[in-house]
């Protein structure tokens, strides 16, 4: 009789360990998930500081994540910590080297460090892992022209416009060095497109006053430099809107600082 209840009491106990395994198991997934969830919340409103703690815990749990060690990174490049993104997009990469944001952010990260020749490597390899993509073109157009790399870097933003005609960014872009070749036509073109698309670039009108200002239609280039200054773009334009003489023009309804 004891032998019989010692055994079904042991039968129990496994029974019990064999039911508990699984629960346990559970919780500690659903700790994770709802780690992740509040990572991406505080990430997604901007608190990248409590967002980065998240993700430190969740690595914690999960030590060899390509994807905790790529989010962790893009909350510090919006913290402007660009050498720890770095660090973190290049593990992820160690992890997942075929995932191609990680190569367009850490050449981002790159970018905002002055590091031109790794941001051009990396911008090299995710348009060879994803050649469709008109932004990895832009991209690497933009850090060819921090080098002088004009000739490129126009190629480049042809390339985007071709993938994607709509790509107000690229336009700007190749309407802005196309006004420097003194094809003002073509550049009056681009940029008009450009702002078509996002008129709510103050650069675009700015690029766009350069070109009337090299084809002298003054009122014109006026009335764009002004609408800059209003959009609150400041770079070089309190100079121009002096030396073309837009306040007279504009009546002194906008008087110069």
């Amino acid at each position: 009789m004891e032998k019989n209840i010692v055994i079904k009491l042991y039968l129990v106990l496994m029974l019990l360990a064999l039911i508990s395994i699984p629960l346990f198991s559970n919780a500690k997934g659903e700790d994770k998930t709802e780690l992740l969830k509040k990572a991406k919340y505080e990430e997604s409103v901007g608190n990248y500081w409590a967002a980065i703690k998240l993700y430190n815990k969740l690595l914690e749990l999960e030590p060899n994540s390509a994807d905790l060690y790529f989010r962790r990174g893009i909350s510090k490049i919006e913290l402007k910590d660009a050498k720890g993104a770095v660090e973190d997009f290049t593990k992820s990469i160690e992890l997942r080297p075929s995932f191609v944001d990680t190569y367009k952010e850490r050449a981002q990260a790159y970018y905002d460090l002055n590091d031109f020749p790794h941001a051009l490597a990396d911008n090299d390899k995710a348009i060879e892992l994803d050649p469709a993509d008109a932004d990895l073109f832009y991209n690497r157009g933009i850090v060819k022209l921090k080098v002088e790399d004009t000739t490129n870097a126009y190629i480049d933003f042809n390339k985007a416009i071709k993938l994607y005609s709509n790509h107000a960014a690229a336009l700007l872009e190749r309407g802005h060095l196309k006004n420097k070749q003194g094809n003002n036509e073509a550049a009056l073109e681009d940029l008009n497109k450009s702002i078509e698309y996002e008129p709510e670039n103050p650069l675009a009108y700015k690029y766009r006053a350069m070109v009337y200002i090299s084809t002298q239609q003054k009122d014109k280039a006026c009335e764009d430099l002004l609408k800059a200054k209003e959009m609150g773009y400041t770079n070089q334009i309190q100079k121009l809107l002096l030396d073309n003489g837009c306040y007279e023009l504009s009546h002194n309804t906008i008087k110069p600082e």
